[in-house]
């Protein structure tokens, strides 16, 4: 096998299993099969003098008795006989034409299943392998990697597939010192993955392979970063003409740390590099009023701003306040989305091309090619993760050397912070303001739904909003949309034409008009999946009720949480559970012991690790297949240095490009390179 057919779809597959195999893997390339990691492994190599009741064996036995059920509802039962002990090998709903054909008496064979003991017997139910081949002994008795599956593959098909793709592997060069690691080639540590001689070297394999991944990652970033550090000929002079009237105006006095990020991103605008900067902040920290400020830096010095929210309704909201914040200084604002008339949006793109707008508010309309900016001197791009890398790049690319300030509010922990930005600067809002009340956070079991639900309807009667989350099932849209429309229907007949409902199923333009109708109080109760918009700001919303949240990781809980408690008024969340299990009440005692969004996030990823805290399918970032962020520190050190030398040697640099079929993930790669 060469080192293009690594990148070459698998042939001699059904259409069907190329579907299938899509879906679990991302894709039927060799390459995506050698990276399926297994999600466990069982140890088949113990005999039955060796196995424990509980363990996995394998044996050869000798078929010795038949014994068909007694009564309607009885297992069939085969009595085998290996190293002077009887097994009963016990089967549910067979027929025993099968069976007789499977097990033919006085037949020797190979059995391998879960050893369980019954009324004193040795038995195995439904083993996993039975074979007349005694040859294949050596092949089934091993330590077998269990696949994450789906209907109509079975681990055994997934398992030959890859066994092929690992027959003609080639041998690829090293890039890390075999004397540096105690670490197998990236060769071996393919194969060993998915053929391991042992449990102990597993871990040793995906270690190999997790650096791989980062150093892949971080070279990326380091590209990119190159790339778009550019020096500049502009003079950038701040004297906070505009920033100064704006603070003097302003209801509410800024937070230390939003003091403190103003600062930082400012000292970076001036400078002569062109800006790169992540500005982070837990739920209600105020980011807005931070870009706010980079923006009024840009205005000042003759230069245009666009900030890019991912949905209309956000984009709206931004504008208001900017735009209600602006009003007494001759700022011009102007708000452009999917829905602004023909006639005001030619207008806008007039200005824009002038310079008479000074900033301007939108969505993926800003993508469009016929706007063209005069001099756009700043990209501000809120929830950057909602945004592939390349809708990013056409904003980013309309303004010469133009900086970029990217905005999330999601709290992401140091260490995955360094592994997916690498070295780019950031700055943090840990502190809210102080006009904020803490949101009271309760535990209530599924069971006294009737009694949570009276007391939200005497608070709707009192005039309050609540959101009502429903079921999150991970990867089944059909079923969060059936769990939010059976819940709705049981609370409407309760609460009448003041309930609303969204889903994913609904068009955005449909979530837009419910969202509004929540926020103009034309109803009162919002039932919903996890797609209610990140940053939407209903003040008067002060009850978040979140059913099933064994369902939901810490990070998604506290985004959620963060809908309600925008407000003067005290506000409460309620976690409704079903299952109350020991990583359960851990969950609920955390959440309602921190309100702190960083603190959480770090408890999330012990939890759920790395990947499930972003939510970065759609990103264009890395979605880590061997890393595992919380165990791997001293890798990605290891990863984040090794870059910095590999880049401080361009040479060495051009000879890793030549492996790029060794970078995990190599789309995300080719991503951000581009």
């Amino acid at each position: 096998m060469c080192k293009a057919t690594l990148s070459a779809n698998l042939t001699n597959i059904s259409k069907f299993h190329a579907t299938v195999l899509t879906r679990l893997c991302g894709g039927i390339r060799v390459i995506d099969l050698l990276f399926y990691k297994p999600i466990s492994y069982i140890d088949r190599r113990k005999s039955l003098v060796d196995a424990k009741v509980g363990e996995f064996t394998t044996f050869i036995a000798k078929v010795c008795e038949h014994q068909p059920p007694t009564a309607r509802g009885r297992p069939y039962k085969v009595v085998v006989e290996s190293e002077n002990k009887y097994v009963f090998i016990v089967f549910f709903n067979y027929s025993v034409k099968y069976l007789y054909k499977t097990f033919p008496p006085d037949s020797t064979l190979i059995i391998s299943g879960k050893l369980e003991e019954f009324i004193d017997r040795l038995q195995i139910t439904h083993p996993d392998h039975v074979s007349f081949n005694l040859d294949q002994f050596k092949e089934i008795a091993c330590i077998e990697p269990i696949y994450q599956l789906s209907r109509g593959i079975t681990n055994k098909s997934i398992r030959n597939i890859i066994h092929a793709c690992l027959e003609n592997l080639p041998d690829l060069p090293e890039w890390l010192d075999d004397k540096q690691e105690d670490w197998f080639s990236w060769k071996e540590s393919i194969i060993r993955l998915h053929k391991p001689h042992s449990l102990d070297e597993v871990e040793k394999c995906r270690k190999r392979l997790a650096y791989d991944e980062l150093l892949a990652y971080q070279l990326a970033l380091k590209l990119t970063r190159k790339g778009n550090i550019k020096e500049r000929s502009r003079e950038f002079i701040i004297s906070n003409k505009y920033a100064k009237k704006v603070l003097s105006e302003l209801s509410f006095q800024l937070t230390d740390d939003q003091i403190k990020a103003i600062e930082e991103i400012s000292e970076k605008q001036k400078s002569k590099y062109r800006m790169m900067n992540l500005l982070q902040g837990d739920v209600g920290s105020g980011k807005t009023v931070v870009a706010l400020f980079a923006m009024l830096n840009v205005v000042e010095n003759g230069m245009q701003a666009a900030f890019m929210a991912p949905t209309t309704i956000l984009a709206e909201q931004h504008y208001k306040w900017i735009e209600e914040v602006l009003s007494t200084t001759e700022i011009k604002v102007a708000l452009l989305t999917g829905k602004t008339p023909r006639k005001e949006k030619k207008l806008i793109i007039n200005e824009l091309t002038s310079g008479i707008l000074n900033i301007v508010v939108g969505t993926h309309a800003l993508f469009q090619d016929n706007i063209v900016f005069k001099n756009l001197g700043l990209a501000v791009i809120d929830e950057q993760q909602r945004f592939g890398v390349m809708q990013r790049n056409r904003l980013v690319e309309k303004g010469d050397n133009t900086d970029i300030l990217f905005v999330t509010a999601t709290p992401i922990p140091r260490t995955l912070q360094q592994a997916i930005y690498g070295d780019i600067e950031c700055s943090v809002l840990r502190e809210k303001p102080k006009c904020r009340l803490p949101i009271k956070t309760v535990a209530v079991s599924i069971k006294k739904v009737e009694s949570v639900i009276e007391r939200l309807k005497d608070a709707i009667d009192r005039g309050e909003k609540a959101y009502w989350i429903c079921p999150y099932i991970e990867e089944n849209e059909d079923l969060n949309v059936a769990a939010v429309e059976m819940r709705f229907q049981e609370l409407q007949k309760i609460f009448f034409n003041k309930i609303g409902i969204i889903h994913g199923r609904l068009t955005q333009d449909q979530k837009d008009q419910v969202m509004f109708s929540f926020k103009r109080g034309e109803i009162s109760l919002l039932v919903a999946t996890t797609v209610i918009e990140v940053g939407i700001d209903i003040p008067d919303a002060t009850i978040m009720i979140i059913e099933n949240t064994e369902q939901f990781g810490l990070s998604q809980l506290h985004q959620l949480r963060g809908r309600v408690g925008r407000g003067n008024k005290p506000s409460f969340c309620v976690l409704l559970y079903d299952n109350l299990s020991k990583s359960m009440c851990s969950k609920l005692k955390t959440m309602r012991e921190s309100q702190d969004g960083f603190h959480i996030a770090e408890k999330d990823m012990m939890l759920r690790g790395s990947g499930d805290i972003l939510g970065t399918r759609q990103s264009g970032y890395m979605e880590f297949k061997f890393t595992d962020l919380h165990k791997d520190k001293e890798l990605l050190d290891l990863a984040y240095n090794n870059a910095q030398g590999f880049f401080a040697e361009v040479g060495l640099l051009l000879n890793v490009f030549g492996y790029e079929n060794k970078f995990c993930g190599s789309e995300s790669f080719k991503n951000l390179v581009d």
